[in-house]
């Protein structure tokens, strides 16, 4: 061959390399997506994305709001060490200043005067001093940013500060110990959602492109094959999946990159899914083969698959029948088996079986699988959740299975973990929606996946992340240092978090109508609403006056009249909820009025609380610390059949002014523990609750309050009280169990706080 063949034979060479040549080496940050189509002269990459709902994607797309109503920084140096301190005040320089006073007479004031820094940009508001204290003036480099005259209210300036700056300030006409400042910055952004993470604080920049929009790859193609019907898809972006994302755009992008051909990636996830159950492979067996929700989602996981590859004609753009190549697996989940001994012990097993069944049905015995484990918590995760994230771990683990060196690989998430104050919303669950979560993991996804395909990746270049303190026993603060902690907030918690919870229209408006005694539309069987947190803020500023507090006599010691029956309206045990309208006994159709006369009806005495598990006079919870509930205290009458009445005429005295009541039903707050109830006064309805406890609502004390429309029923004197609830069989995982109750009442009152 001549040296002008050669040359023309390179040059034909070069010519013919597709528009995107595959990239072998994946740096961080990724390059900027070029906009240019895959190469479909070549079978498309097809990656599988399988899981539960964070698989299905959770991230916030946009609209984060932040959940505090601000955030409080503090010149004392004995409030807590955090990033929200100003720094670098040191001690003030005290001098005296001679003024006259309306008589001509000298007084002698105190000036002082310093230098601060501030942590981060923002519009603040300054405060001065507490109490007797706070009576002062304020400059900020001159500006005068408070001010408050004797007897008279604090008057505030707004005043931007910069971070790393600093400024002078001076403050004027106290008296004695020079007082204190804290501040609040006011101007606060939501976090987490992708918005914010990507285009005000720079994160993961290719995903804009150069008009600041959404970048849209043309060589990535996204089809969802399980919640829509018949899939839906569109070309990878930061909305192909709605409103939230998933990994599967960290991830689209990272192989986007490492490929020149087409991506298809096919998600099939479904939210509250287990491995051991729904998804449970063939491998592994059934454990219950006429039921048609174990393995189901396997099942539809790979009818979802085949669907869209069937159909993949239609499903990628620009495909010219060049085929496709199952190139792998993405797997996702962990959260539903936690709540399983028995599905947590099993994990590894089925996940192994998961991997050998997914490369059987599409014949690949080497395809490449990338596990992302449970990250929730972040280094400080559960128990529970350690385990399952251990078994993900284990999967990738040569010495446990060499026969996925090479092909398997295992991705801890738990560095990906951002807190609530970090996030759109506080769902743990949902790695609190928080948008960078989601990105990371599906970047951290792709990259491994990219090195199981013989790749190189650069590894992500993160920051160590916080780690919680945790106070060994005999580590703790002194009582004194404790005292002088709070004694140090005390001004930004009454001053400050106070009033702006109080103000809080999403707060203010629920707080009156709580104050009000006003039933609201809809009742609440948990007793913690908004007028709770106000009560934590008093408390962590020290003061107890807004507490409950028991009223009236003590119940325990009230000897109650009661009855059980099984009614005749039959519900299968292994059915919840258990409340229900039934049928009482012959004469016993008013036993909720006063004049029910209980003895003359048969009724027996006895002592709260009320209860039995499987039949027998023990505890329900051992280990429930929780006062209100008292499931851990042994019955003192058992509660034999499954409906109980219980009722008793007591003496009140009458209810206060400015105060608000409840009745708090012991034994029933855990999950799956208690039925619903019903609470009369006087044979009127006071509350109910027609469902047990859910998950996630375990752990609030539960009852009913008296509202104003029958606090006349309270004027001091004789009342009766009344109420009924039904033992419980059941358990939403587990099925039928033994039965079990726990009942108890106890009414409180409660001091109102000033909501001025």
């Amino acid at each position: 061959m001549n040296k002008k063949s050669f040359i023309i034979l390179i040059v034909t060479a070069v010519l013919s390399i597709p528009f995107k040549s595959q990239a072998k080496e994946i740096p961080f940050p990724l390059p900027n997506h070029d906009g240019l189509p895959g190469d479909s002269s070549k079978p498309v990459k097809v990656y599988i994305l399988a899981g539960q709902s964070n698989m299905v994607g959770m991230g916030n797309l946009s609209g984060a709001k932040n959940i505090y109503d601000g955030v409080f920084l503090s010149s004392d140096p004995n409030v807590p060490d955090s990033p929200l301190q100003i720094f670098k005040v040191g001690n003030y320089k005290t001098s005296p200043l001679v003024v006259f006073n309306s008589e001509g007479q000298t007084v002698t004031k105190q000036i002082s005067r310093g230098q601060f820094e501030v942590s981060l940009n923002g519009i603040y508001h300054l405060n001065c001093g507490f109490g007797d204290n706070s009576y002062c003036f304020m400059q900020i480099d001159g500006k005068e940013v408070y001010r408050r005259e004797l007897g008279g209210k604090p008057v505030k300036q707004a005043i931007t500060l910069q971070s790393g700056k600093r400024y002078n300030f001076k403050i004027s006409g106290f008296e004695g110990v020079p007082p204190r400042f804290w501040m609040q910055k006011t101007d606060l952004l939501g976090n987490g959602d992708l918005e914010a993470v990507v285009k005000r604080e720079g994160n993961f920049p290719w995903l804009l492109d150069a008009e600041s929009e959404w970048t849209v790859r043309q060589d990535v193609y996204f089809q969802e094959a399980r919640l829509a019907k018949d899939g839906k898809g569109s070309p990878l972006s930061a909305t192909s999946n709605g409103k939230s994302i998933g990994p599967e755009l960290g991830f689209g992008h990272v192989l986007g990159t490492f490929h020149g051909e087409q991506v298809l990636l096919i998600k099939t996830a479904q939210g509250n899914r287990s491995l051991g159950f729904d998804f449970r492979p063939p491998s592994s067996g059934r454990t219950d083969p006429d039921n048609q929700f174990e393995s189901a989602e396997y099942k539809l996981m790979i009818e979802g698959v085949r669907k869209t590859l069937n159909n993949i004609a239609k499903v990628v753009p620009d495909y010219k029948n060049q085929g496709y190549e199952i190139a792998g697996f993405v797997w996702f989940q962990g959260h539903k088996d936690s709540f399983s001994e028995v599905l947590i012990e099993e994990y590894e097993k089925h996940l192994a079986n998961l991997i050998n069944d997914v490369r059987k049905e599409f014949d690949t015995p080497k395809l490449p699988v990338v596990v992302a484990t449970i990250g929730f918590g972040g280094h400080n995760m559960q128990e529970k959740f350690l385990n399952i994230h251990q078994a993900q771990m284990a999967i990738s683990d040569t010495k446990k299975h060499p026969g996925y060196a090479g092909t398997v690989a295992s991705v801890d998430t738990r560095d990906f973990w951002r807190e609530v104050d970090e996030s759109p919303k506080g769902e743990d669950y949902h790695y609190n929606r928080n948008a960078e979560t989601y990105m990371l993991i599906g970047d951290a996804l792709g990259r491994a996946m990219v090195r199981l395909l013989g790749g190189k990746a650069e590894p992500l270049p993160l920051a160590p992340r916080p780690k919680r303190v945790i106070v060994e026993k005999g580590n703790e603060l002194s009582e004194e240092k404790k005292s002088a902690t709070q004694k140090a907030l005390k001004s930004i918690i009454l001053d400050g978090i106070v009033a702006a919870y109080v103000a809080n229209p999403r707060y203010s408006k629920v707080l009156l109508q709580e104050a009000s005694g006003e039933r609201p539309q809809r009742e609440n069987q948990f007793l913690r609403g908004v007028m709770y947190g106000l009560e934590n803020c008093y408390r962590a500023a020290g003061l107890d006056d807004y507490d409950w507090r028991s009223f009236g006599p003590d119940f325990n010691e009230v000897q109650w009249s009661y009855y059980s029956f099984d009614p005749k309206e039959i519900l299968p045990k292994e059915k919840g909820s258990r409340y229900r309208k039934v049928t009482y006994p012959t004469g016993m159709e008013i036993w909720n009025m006063p004049k029910f006369d209980a003895d003359k009806a048969g009724w027996e005495k006895g002592l709260q609380p009320f209860g039995q598990l499987d039949g027998k006079v023990v505890p329900l919870l051992e280990t429930c610390t929780a006062t209100f509930c008292r499931c851990s205290e042994r019955p003192q009458t058992l509660w034999e059949k499954e409906v109980l009445l219980v009722r008793a005429t007591v003496e009140l005295p009458p209810l206060k002014k400015d105060h608000r009541y409840r009745i708090v039903v012991g034994g029933s707050a855990h999950v799956n523990s208690g039925e619903g109830y019903a609470i009369y006064l006087n044979g009127k309805l006071l509350g109910k609750s027609e469902t047990g406890v859910a998950v996630r609502q375990g752990g609030q004390p539960r009852g009913c309050y008296i509202y104003s429309d029958l606090r006349d029923e309270i004027k001091g004197g004789k009342v009766t009280l009344a109420v009924t609830s039904f033992l419980r069989y059941n358990h939403p995982r587990r099925g039928l169990q033994p039965p079990r109750g726990h009942l108890s009442l106890q009414i409180e009152e409660q001091k109102m706080p000033s909501l001025k």
